[in-house]
């Protein structure tokens, strides 16, 4: 039977004495940290919580979903309460999420959670998004804090490049 060697560039022999701890580190790291991420939102102070009554009604967007020709198709189902936001001016406080790389942008994505913070984690799923399109293009600078928008929100159902609950 041959022997394998690992090249000697790719050999480290600080990992042979710290191999028990680092493998110990990594199995019970994860372990402790998503526990105490998914009992305790409160310790959480790098933002504040966003959702307001606007917020819980752009969340009740849901969609129907069918088959078309081997395909499954998702159509946004528009209740009656969001459905009368549409050509309303609203304030809207959430955190910027880009779309394109750059410091400035004229179009983004609004959110109740920051862009580091895990878009999937926490509670209940994906938090919920508008598309954000400056009026005349006008940029704003990125920032990880909160922004105030106000615009009209307008509902989106025909065009599927583009989000359902926009505002500009």
């Amino acid at each position: 039977m041959k022997q394998r060697f690992l090249p000697l560039r790719c050999f480290n022999p600080i990992l042979l004495v710290r191999w028990p701890f680092l493998l110990l580190v990594s199995i019970l790291f994860p372990i402790c940290h998503s526990a105490s991420a998914q009992t305790n939102a409160t310790h959480l102070s790098d933002h504040k919580p966003l959702m307001n009554p606007i917020w819980e009604v752009i969340d009740k967007l849901m969609y129907k979903v069918s088959k078309e020709n081997g395909k499954t198709i998702y159509t946004p189902h528009f209740p009656a309460e969001l459905q009368r936001l549409d050509g309303k001016e609203v304030t809207l406080k959430g955190y910027m999420v880009p779309i394109k790389p750059g410091r400035s942008h004229h179009f983004f994505l609004l959110s109740v959670l920051p862009i580091y913070q895990c878009m999937f984690c926490g509670q209940n799923g994906i938090p919920p998004m508008v598309e954000i399109n400056m009026v005349n293009e006008k940029k704003v600078i990125f920032t990880d804090q909160v922004t105030t928008i106000r615009g009209k929100i307008y509902l989106n159902a025909k065009d599927s490049k583009r989000t359902e609950v926009q505002i500009h």
